[in-house]
């Protein structure tokens, strides 16, 4: 009878053994970079858009990327010579507390100036974005150079997606920039799975 009981505890521990194994296996290969993403999951958040047809002052959504909606807003001169003239009256101005890939903290917060990809909801309640141009003065006492409002707080964005902060609440931050590639002159490449975002 001893001899079975200790192999019974001997199997049992094996066993306890081999299912922490298992665990530990799946926890650190889901930590790593892409580890464990296989090529058609990859896919699926790699999506091109052409941005050729876009004109200034023109926005262009996505709704079926798997991350959620994406939109793509070209800037035009008047617009990208405001980007330094409101940094004063902006919360983050910087983009230091963005979810943003690293190389995009830039005034312009974009690979090419003139087109601007972003997630078109806010950050504390998700409402959808809408344009607002530079020649329609939201509140007065603002520089505005064109950008985005939302309804559910009232908020304004300048056209590099900087939440003001006078209109902002208090849990609002700039919006989401995905991590994309430039392909070519107007071809951009939505890499999502792939993105370090902060």
């Amino acid at each position: 009878m001893p001899d079975r009981r200790l192999l019974l505890t001997r199997a049992t521990k094996l066993l306890a053994l081999l299912g922490a194994g298992f665990v530990i296996y799946v926890f650190i290969s889901a930590l790593l970079s892409d580890a464990g993403v296989d090529d058609p999951r990859k896919q699926r958040w790699e999506r091109e858009i052409d941005v050729s047809a876009l004109q200034p002052g023109e926005l262009l959504t996505l709704d079926d990327w798997p991350g959620g909606p994406v939109a793509v807003y070209r800037r035009n001169a008047h617009e990208l010579d405001g980007l330094t003239r409101v940094e004063a009256q902006l919360h983050d101005p910087q983009s230091q507390h963005s979810r943003q890939p690293e190389d995009l903290r830039t005034p312009t917060r974009s690979h090419l100036s003139e087109y601007f990809v972003f997630i078109p909801v806010d950050t504390d309640r998700a409402c959808q974005l809408r344009y607002i141009p530079p020649n329609k003065q939201p509140k007065p006492d603002i520089a505005w150079y064109g950008g985005f409002s939302e309804p559910c707080n009232g908020s304004l964005y300048d056209t590099a997606g900087r939440v003001y902060r006078e209109s902002r609440s208090e849990r609002q931050q700039n919006l989401a920039v995905p991590a994309y590639i430039v392909i070519g002159k107007q071809r951009l490449q939505l890499t999502g799975i792939n993105a370090k975002i902060r």
